[in-house]
């Protein structure tokens, strides 16, 4: 477990200077591995959470998409799995129970160490199916 907790410190640490690099402002929580950001693309504010899972050496980036959404589960699960199958990385989820959309990429660390350019690539990959995506999620919500 020691080596799994010092990779992932590693690879926490290298995600901090990344987002340092590309000077994006963050917030992070050392104790539970995660680190909060919002990029101000397009008209509106995209946050995100990075969370690295030392256990699973998994690096996780979730943004949020809809809270309650209106839409009926049905309709809203259809465009999901049809959305998902044209996604090349990440996917979008749905948590019945929170009922909460969300987009989601994850990438493993296990016998690799990652470089920054990982990140970049996830934040750019996440920001840009958000922007495809989410009005159209929305506005199914929304006309439910």
């Amino acid at each position: 477990m020691i080596l799994t907790s010092t990779k992932a410190w590693k690879h926490y640490m290298l995600l901090c200077r990344t987002l340092d690099r590309n000077g994006i402002a963050y917030k992070r929580n050392d104790k539970r591995l995660n680190v909060r950001c919002t990029l101000p693309e397009g008209s509106e504010n995209q946050s995100f959470l990075f969370s690295v899972d030392p256990e699973k050496m998994l690096i996780s980036l979730y943004s949020p998409v809809l809270t309650e959404p209106q839409a009926a589960e049905q309709e809203l699960a259809a465009a999901i799995c049809m959305i998902n199958n044209e996604l090349r990385h990440g996917c979008f989820c749905y948590c019945i129970c929170d009922r909460l959309l969300y987009f989601r990429m994850t990438t493993s660390f296990y016998e690799t160490n990652l470089s920054g350019e990982v990140f970049e690539y996830m934040l750019s990959c996440a920001a840009d199916t958000m922007q495809e995506y989410s009005a159209a999620l929305r506005k199914l919500s929304e006309q439910s």
